[in-house]
């Protein structure tokens, strides 16, 4: 209840609360065991096939797969790229290694995390930069794709993202954007994102899936928050991924009434 009314009554709180969390993730975690934090997806309980991953990736299969499932859908040949809000690049580092784009820019407002993603990616053409959503710094027409992953809900000003996304867009150019929103706000979203007068190529509901990998992830969140964050601030975190604070291992996963929507987007 109280982390709705943050969203709705005083998002700049909530932006500058959720702030922190990611900056005390980057500052606690030193190594690759967290570079993503996306609640996942996951559709091979409707029989579509499992992703074919490397070994090392199947560590972070399900956040993985929710990259695969936002960057399939374009084609990347001679791309030039832009991720708003890239993390800990774990994102940028599996779009450049799988779809192989020209050249792929991650922006993010932690510093810790740009400085992360500087010392343990090293592929010619991937970068990362420290930026603002709302305020993106580079020329209009730069960019052949933008990618949002789960991060715009903390924006206290969206439409000034997005735009700053159709500013920096090339002719033809796509916004690939997955996000999720209390069930009220679903019809001020998507209003928001029709009026930037791009081009709707899909717009999908993928809640269930995100709640499946929620399900089918729970055993490695569990572990991640119990091998990097103080004991004190565990039902915290169980709750900021979406487990039940009290009781992680039994409850069921859940997006506090929310839902997740995956959009790809057009400028003509």
């Amino acid at each position: 209840m109280l982390n709705k009314v943050l969203f709705h009554r005083f998002p700049n709180i909530k932006s500058w609360l959720t702030r922190l969390q990611y900056e005390f993730v980057s500052t606690i975690v030193k190594d690759k065991g967290a570079v993503f934090m996306n609640f996942g997806y996951t559709a091979h309980h409707q029989g579509q096939e499992i992703l074919s991953l490397h070994p090392e990736d199947e560590y972070h299969r399900y956040p993985l797969q929710l990259y695969h499932h936002v960057a399939k859908s374009v084609d990347w040949k001679n791309v030039e790229a832009l991720e708003v809000s890239s993390g800990r690049g774990g994102g940028a580092h599996f779009i450049m290694r799988h779809f192989k784009p020209k050249s792929y820019t991650g922006v993010d407002f932690s510093t810790r995390a740009i400085e992360f993603c500087r010392a343990h990616y090293k592929i010619d053409g991937l970068h990362f930069q420290h930026g603002n959503a709302e305020a993106l710094s580079f020329p209009d027409n730069s960019f052949d794709v933008v990618v949002n992953v789960e991060a715009s809900l903390y924006y206290p000003n969206i439409m000034k993202f997005f735009q700053h996304v159709k500013r920096v867009l090339k002719p033809n150019g796509y916004f690939l954007y997955t996000d999720l929103r209390y069930e009220e706000k679903v019809e001020t979203w998507h209003d928001q994102l029709r009026q930037l007068g791009l081009k709707v190529i899909k717009e999908e509901d993928i809640t269930d899936n995100v709640l499946k990998a929620l399900e089918m992830d729970r055993e490695q969140r569990i572990h991640l928050i119990k091998k990097y964050v103080p004991s004190i601030l565990h039902k915290t975190f169980y709750e900021f991924i979406g487990l039940t604070p009290h009781s992680p291992a039994q409850g069921i996963p859940h997006l506090d009434n929310r839902r997740y929507w995956y959009f790809v987007l057009q400028k003509a």
